[in-house]
């Protein structure tokens, strides 16, 4: 009989024990499983842009009215009042003065004055306004007069049955005010919003894109651009005062402002600050990609050269391939089963580029804007890319590039896109380059590249061995 009790109580002891167990792994099973789809960081591979978590929804359902004040964060230097143009900022509940033409920060009154920089020789810092800047810069290549940062005003925050206050976040830019250059308006100007949003985990699919005082005309070459790229990750853009135009209240109250954060990103002596971007500018191309109507999955079967034909520049020197004729000449004979295609970009639309992008396997281009359309080359794809010569007239002080190197003029920039094998054509003498016009004598901006078709032809070989597909088929 005492067998027949021990062996029931083991019996149930067994069991019970092993509901437990079950219990605190289905738990733990459930938690992983949530903490995966939380945690979740987004990729454009799999989503046209990338999603809000729940944390930022959560915080964006309590933030509006959530205390009396603003409040703000950032990320880059906040030490040196010096690194305004480095810093990437969000400001939560700051209001625009149509009358004054202002932001404002609200701080709530009689409050403790909180130091917004710690600087090492001025000790701290209390306004978002010093020696004659702002806090953060709006454009890549910024003056004092393109930096921006709010004004702090010691009153309550304006109450919402009073002033609208918009749910969306804004993002405050400017692009850079000088002759177009596609390269720039690419992946300085707009795609640094897009970078700006993510950084500060504030990424919204309905953001707002102010433009602050050089808004181009509709129609021209900015414009157009605004409308090729920004509706691939954003809703709208407008001028900062058309945009407060839409409103009657002579205040107008913003959830969250993002500011900051453009950086010249071609330059070498700025190639610090891409480093660890690489995905936020594929995520960005791959974006515009799909808002394009482009599958990128659909990745080219067969081999195709794009040769570019550069036929208009909005400076006196083409900066072009001199001897075009000829180098299509031996491709054609080298490689008579691969496709062969010479393209004047200027005569397709920025969406058809893209197009015909995405069927090619090897582009030859010239340096210069011209070359802007590289990171959106499918997956695996080669770029043969024309370097310039360094002679005096294009040396510049402090560059990395001296004089008798060959330099890879966007090389800062396309290096970081890691889905395109870039192979630079080097410039290494006199013999490679041609002056384009007599008084000429700056090798960077009014040189065109006479092309060794042996030298070339080694690059080429290169695509070919590297490519996944059947060599030269």
């Amino acid at each position: 009989m005492r067998h027949f009790k021990f062996g029931r109580k083991f019996s149930l002891w067994l069991l019970c024990s092993f509901l437990v167990v079950f219990t605190i792994y289905s738990f733990h099973f459930l938690f992983e499983a949530y903490s995966r789809q939380s945690l979740h960081i987004p990729s454009l591979w799999n989503e046209t842009v990338p999603c809000q978590s729940d944390e930022r929804k959560s915080k964006k359902a309590s933030l509006r009215f959530s205390n009396s004040e603003s409040t703000w964060t950032c990320a880059g230097n906040m030490n040196y009042e010096s690194e305004w143009y480095s810093r990437t900022c969000a400001f939560k509940n700051i209001c625009y003065n149509k009358e004054k033409k202002v932001f404002q920060f609200y701080r709530k009154p009689g409050s403790v004055r909180k130091p917004v920089l710690f600087e090492p020789k001025l000790g701290h810092i209390y306004e978002f306004n010093m020696n004659n800047h702002g806090f953060v810069s709006l454009v890549a290549r910024p003056s004092h007069k393109e930096s921006w940062g709010p004004t702090i005003v010691e009153e309550l925050l304006p109450s919402p049955d009073k002033v609208p206050y918009l749910e969306h976040v804004h993002v405050l830019f400017l692009h850079w005010y000088v002759t177009f250059n596609l390269g720039h308006v690419t992946w300085e100007d707009i795609a640094s919003t897009y970078f700006a949003m993510v950084r500060l985990n504030e990424y919204d699919r309905n953001a707002v894109l102010l433009e602050y005082q050089n808004y181009p005309k509709r129609g021209d070459q900015f414009y157009q651009m605004y409308e090729n790229l920004i509706p691939a990750f954003a809703a709208k853009v407008d001028s900062l005062d058309n945009y407060m135009n839409n409103f009657s209240s002579p205040l107008i109250c913003f959830q969250t402002i993002v500011a900051g954060g453009a950086q010249p990103v071609f330059s070498i002596d700025h190639e610090s600050y891409t480093h660890g971007k690489e995905t936020l500018l594929y995520d960005f191309r791959t974006a515009v990609l799909r808002y394009h109507g482009i599958n990128v999955l659909n990745l080219p079967k067969r081999h195709r050269i794009v040769l570019v034909n550069k036929t208009n520049a909005l400076r006196k020197s083409l900066r072009a391939i001199k001897n075009l004729i000829e180098v299509k000449q031996f491709i054609n004979v080298t490689y008579p089963e691969i496709q062969l295609d010479v393209i004047d970009w200027s005569r397709y639309s920025f969406s058809q580029q893209l197009h015909e992008l995405y069927k090619t396997t090897i582009l030859i281009t010239p340096c210069g804007g011209i070359s802007a359309i590289i990171p959106f080359l499918p997956e695996g794809t080669h770029a043969i890319v024309m370097d310039y010569y360094v002679n005096k007239a294009a040396y510049l002080p402090g560059e990395r590039y001296q004089v008798g190197e060959s330099g890879s003029m966007e090389a800062a920039l396309w290096n970081y896109f890691h889905h395109v094998r870039k192979l630079y054509y080097q410039v290494r003498s006199a013999e490679d380059y041609i002056l384009d016009f007599p008084e000429a004598s700056d090798t960077r901006h009014d040189a065109a590249i006479r092309v060794n078709t042996t030298r070339l032809k080694e690059l080429i070989e290169i695509a070919f061995e590297e490519s996944s597909l059947n060599p030269k088929h």
